[in-house]
């Protein structure tokens, strides 16, 4: 009899799922870019009105009202906004809807391993172009290659930078193919590139309610983009991808921003307090335009995340990525999680001796 892995498509066995959680209550969790100032109160306020009593009903096919409501806050077409079960949904969407098998999927690096595991599961070709040592973003490379797919984390994951602007609108206005805009960490350093993304023929401008909104529980993201393209990606998007409730709390939070205006003070003031105290100990840390920083570790990285980890602290091992051997990022959070980290820091690294 043939065996499953004989079965299974050939891109499968070549691929490792990316995982980011660590399933601990009582583990501080600075590695995975969450919110951690608390759940947005929206989701209080919309639960206790909601009628669950309908959840046996299917939810609106393409959430209109989520669409119409997006449409509204950016002065656009409910018809040029798709919404997804988080971003990485219209990831794999785009990847499935324009890459055929052997096309080539472009990204800098490093950048967000989603880009390319949605690229190698949907059988495309991955690319990628290395960023400079200060992490700066070359576009010709990218360009020259003539991808089918490109995906631009704008500011970048891992990096924690903001790419020159005029740079990436290079790669929107003269790409041949489909360009990923990826803003979802846009909210933290008030970059928004909507205007080009909507200027060019083929760019897809994706948004996220999972960091600054405090809703990754919910998995609510968008896109937004011309209505040709959407009308493209809406052809291999399934109904009913999003449920109701976490769309009804998606309306509501855009609606009221107070308490990610807050979020977004917050963040640049832990900011502050943290990234001093860091050096302290011998860490390099890099200007952030996102809500983490990334440090060069007077330790090797490897072995400082393990060791926090058995202490109750996670940090996001970088190691793995170009440029980054022995880095390691921090997602900001209250000033008491902060100070355990740091308490834990001074005994692991040579600064704390």
């Amino acid at each position: 009899m043939t065996s499953l892995g004989e079965l299974r498509r050939r891109t499968i066995g070549e691929l490792t799922r990316p995982s980011y959680s660590i399933h601990s209550k009582d583990m501080i969790l600075l590695n995975d870019n969450a919110n951690l100032f608390g759940v947005n109160p929206v989701v209080d306020e919309v639960a206790k009105e909601f009628d669950f009593s309908r959840l046996w009903a299917y939810p609106n096919e393409d959430s209109d009202g989520l669409r119409a409501r997006i449409a509204s806050e950016f002065s656009i077409s409910p018809e040029e906004v798709i919404i997804g079960n988080g971003s990485d949904d219209i990831l794999d969407l785009t990847s499935r809807c324009f890459l055929n098998p052997g096309d080539t999927m472009c990204s800098p690096s490093p950048t967000f391993g989603m880009y390319k595991f949605y690229a190698r599961l949907n059988l495309g070709r991955v690319c990628e172009k290395i960023l400079s040592k200060d992490f700066s973003l070359d576009p010709d490379p990218i360009l020259q290659e003539k991808a089918k797919l490109n995906a631009i984390c704008q500011p970048n994951n891992p990096t924690a930078n903001l790419f020159d602007r005029s740079v990436v609108k290079r790669i929107l206005t003269e790409a041949d193919g489909v360009t990923i805009l990826d803003e979802a960490y846009g909210d933290f350093c008030g970059s928004n590139m909507l205007s080009d993304a909507m200027n060019s023929e083929r760019t897809i401008d994706i948004r996220t309610f999972s960091k600054a909104y405090g809703m990754a529980g919910l998995r609510m993201g968008f896109a937004i983009s011309r209505k040709e393209v959407i009308d493209e990606l809406r052809r291999v998007r399934t109904p009913f991808g999003v449920n109701s409730f976490s769309e009804a709390v998606a309306m509501r939070a855009i609606e009221d921003k107070a308490w990610v205006n807050e979020v977004l003070a917050k963040v640049k003031s832990e900011a502050a307090y943290l990234k001093p105290r860091l050096e302290r100990l011998g860490f390099k840390v890099y200007p952030t335009s996102c809500n983490f920083l990334l440090c060069k570790s007077p330790v090797p990285g490897p072995a400082l995340v393990g060791a926090l980890k058995t202490e109750g602290v996670a940090i996001r091992d970088c190691n793995m990525f170009p440029l980054l051997e022995g880095h390691v990022r921090i997602t900001l959070a209250p000033r008491p999680m902060l100070d355990v980290l740091l308490e834990k820091l001074e005994k692991l690294t040579l600064g704390g001796k």
